[in-house]
């Protein structure tokens, strides 16, 4: 028993002694290696220079406008005005034509359309720039009649702008027979009159229908005048000299 008590003794002494010849070996070794690394010397890699830093300007307050200009909490502050744009007011509506009796055309003498502001109102001749009411005469010639009115140009026909009024005659009461009769005969004689009519301007008057006098006829100051157009014959009373 003693025997294999000393063998023990003998394994775990020689066990002990190789763990520390172990240990010792690693500890030569891992202070080798650390001497060595202290020895060695390490070659830097090369660094590419950092850019340089951008140019910093000067503080610029016009530069921060936009910051006002879009303030949500104080929009009084924005620049802009903003117009309220209103519709153009309604045009005028157009006012009524006058009323065509009749144009004159001769030669020598500017066109002439005898016009009234209404139906059965006083008679005038007119020229081209003449007013009758709001209108202006702008051009005149056997057919059509030019108005200005408001900048503005309307061309009508002297045939649409006649009075077509129907003429309403009264009975007669039937206790005077003679009565239409004298009527009659004195339209006639209305129609057959002779003399200066309606002024014309110029110091010009026009011819009455029906009337039947010679030309040179010189009648209350003014002397019958017929001249030959392409249209017809124009007659006119001017003053006599």
């Amino acid at each position: 028993m003693t025997r294999k008590l000393r063998l023990l003794d003998l394994a775990l002494v020689a066990l002990l002694g190789y763990l520390g010849w172990q240990m010792r070996r690693e500890w030569v070794w891992e202070h080798a290696r650390a001497d060595a690394f202290r020895r060695s010397i390490v070659k830097p890699a090369d660094v590419a220079a950092p850019a340089a830093m951008p140019k910093v300007e000067a503080l610029n307050g016009a530069t921060y406008s936009k910051v006002a200009e879009q303030n949500l909490f104080s929009r009084d502050r924005n620049p802009t005005v903003i117009i309220d744009v209103q519709p153009p007011p309604p045009e005028p509506p157009v006012p009524p034509f006058p009323v065509a009796r009749g144009v004159m055309l001769w030669q020598g003498a500017p066109p002439t359309v005898v016009l009234s502001e209404t139906a059965g109102g006083a008679q005038k001749g007119y020229h081209p720039g003449d007013k009758i009411g709001p209108w202006t005469i702008l051009s005149v010639d056997n057919r059509y009649v030019v108005f200005g009115w408001n900048s503005k140009e309307f061309k009508k026909k002297i045939d649409d702008l006649l009075d077509r009024t129907p003429i309403l005659v009264a009975e007669a009461p039937a206790a005077n027979q003679n009565q239409p009769q004298a009527a009659a005969k004195s339209l006639n004689q209305g129609n057959a009159a002779s003399g200066p009519g309606i002024d014309i301007g110029d110091n010009k008057r026009g011819c009455t229908p029906g009337d039947k006098s010679t030309p040179g006829t010189i009648d209350n100051g003014y002397k019958k005048v017929v001249v030959a157009t392409p249209f017809g014959n124009s007659c006119y009373w001017e003053q006599a000299k």
